[in-house]
């Protein structure tokens, strides 16, 4: 048992001694949020996003450089060469694995276009053409995937649900190298739903 699995099991355990359950349920069986950071950016306007049908992958890609971004970096460049409201994704994974929170969760973002008003943005800061993730980053984006999928009660083998950005626009982001991943995560997400 990996160290992260038992203490979640620790944690779960010690939850339904103290509720009086009688019952100790195993770590997958326990619907838990990943540590977020919220930064509360501030934004020049918010639009309701009305369903979540997908999540959508990418990597920050600045070109040359395999750097880990900051999600209050990554709000001001979209801010003031973009124009946009601000960050357009939900969530940034730096590469020690860290979630950053981008824009609100239940707000339309701006990271896949034509898609936007159903879809979650997951970035992981880095360029992985130069690069690859890290695994920290590959746990983070499997715990939060795997999250959002029991929130929003997605199934993460329907096509469509978790997703590269490619598969929407063109582009070559989340580049191959976390491309290639995605079923990993896709496995990760089935395996520890309940």
């Amino acid at each position: 048992m990996k160290r992260r699995d038992f203490l979640r099991w620790s944690v779960c355990s010690m939850l339904g001694a103290l509720l009086g359950q009688g019952e100790i349920l195993p770590a997958e069986a326990a619907y838990y949020e990943p540590m977020i950071y919220k930064r509360f950016l501030q934004f020049t306007e918010y639009e309701v996003r009305p369903a979540t049908e997908m999540l959508v992958i990418h990597h920050t890609g600045f070109p040359n450089e395999d750097k880990d971004s900051t999600v209050q970096a990554i709000h001001k460049f979209h801010q003031e060469t973009f124009k946009w409201a601000g960050v357009g994704y939900h969530y940034l994974i730096r590469k020690n694995g860290m979630i950053e929170q981008g824009r609100r969760p239940d707000m339309v973002g701006a990271h896949a276009y034509g898609h936007n008003k159903n879809s979650l943005g997951i970035c992981l800061a880095g360029n992985f053409d130069i690069g690859k993730p890290t695994a920290a980053q590959m746990d983070a984006v499997k715990e939060l995937c795997r999250w959002l999928c029991q929130k929003y009660k997605l199934d993460p083998f329907q096509k469509g649900t978790i997703v590269g950005h490619r598969d929407l626009n063109d582009t070559a982001c989340p580049s191959k190298r976390l491309y290639r991943r995605l079923e990993e995560i896709r496995w990760y997400c089935a395996e520890h739903s309940h």
